[in-house]
């Protein structure tokens, strides 16, 4: 038992070291604006990474600031609005702004809007307030090749878009409301966040994308600059003079998440031995 000891001991120690010297080095490099990038379509898992690398940012000393890149069309409903949540709730311990790049649609403005300031370049494309529903149906297909679907099913909505018939007039008004619910609370968030009425945001939330000069004009975003202007405007903004270093924050990637896994597997592991050995 005695050697598994002295081993957790070792490690502890150079954990600290680690962690140590980490800091040191991170001081040494200076003050940094945090680079958080929010790439394709958004599911639980990308949203579940955002917000690991956003809640990184927000712990280390040496950031000030952020820059969340956008270049994604948007995705799932949820996850886009636990990051939104997130931002919101955060956005006044450190500075985000928003930098969209190609697209920055649907849940991904979502996200956007809960910045403190949106930029996006003058050919963005942003906004795409709405929300859809698609189904594919294959009732004839089925019924030219003999094939007939046997569904059994516990409450009449339960398989509502099914391709293996026609949606009835009710569903479609259950499918219609439901959407309209999600729609309603997009607009009320968007608004919240943009701090603008929500008649406003109502206006021109049927689904277009505008160009970003446009987004500019409409007050879906603050300005049209490209990112490393971006990064000059969010710099001045904190109050410093020349732009500020930036630090791209990857998910599952940086050397301290890679430690920390390894220590959590480790200690398991030592757990396990000592357990062992108390059971001999």
């Amino acid at each position: 038992m005695g050697r598994f000891i002295k081993a957790l001991a070792v490690f502890v120690v150079l954990l600290a070291l680690f962690v140590l010297l980490n800091r040191l080095r991170m001081k040494a490099e200076g003050l940094k604006i945090a680079v958080v990038n929010l790439k394709g379509t958004i599911t639980q898992a990308v949203a579940d990474d955002v917000i690991s690398c956003l809640k990184e940012a927000y712990s280390r000393d040496d950031v000030v600031g952020i820059i969340l890149r956008i270049n994604s069309p948007g995705g799932a409903v949820a996850p886009s609005q636990e990051v939104y949540r997130y931002i919101l709730e955060h956005r006044k311990d450190k500075k985000i702004y928003a930098s969209i790049g190609v697209i920055g649609a649907s849940g991904a403005y979502y996200i956007a809007s809960a910045c403190n300031r949106v930029f996006a370049d003058e050919g963005s494309l942003v906004g795409s307030i709405g929300v859809i529903f698609a189904y594919s149906q294959i009732k004839e297909l089925l019924d030219k090749i003999g094939v007939k679907p046997v569904v059994l099913k516990s409450g009449k909505y339960k398989d509502v878009g099914s391709p293996f018939r026609d949606m009835t007039d009710e569903e479609r008004k259950y499918v219609q409301s439901l959407l309209e619910e999600i729609h309603a609370k997009f607009i009320s968030d968007v608004a919240e966040a943009r701090g603008k009425p929500e008649e406003d945001i109502a206006k021109i939330a049927d689904g277009r994308v505008f160009t970003g000069l446009r987004a500019k004009v409409l007050g879906l975003a603050d300005g049209v600059a490209p990112y490393w202007k971006v990064v000059e405007v969010l710099s001045k903004d904190l109050g410093y003079r020349e732009p500020l270093k930036t630090v791209v924050i990857e998910p599952q990637k940086n050397i301290w998440r890679r430690l920390r896994s390894e220590a959590i597997s480790f200690i398991k592991e030592v757990k396990m031995e000592l357990l062992e050995e108390g059971l001999r």
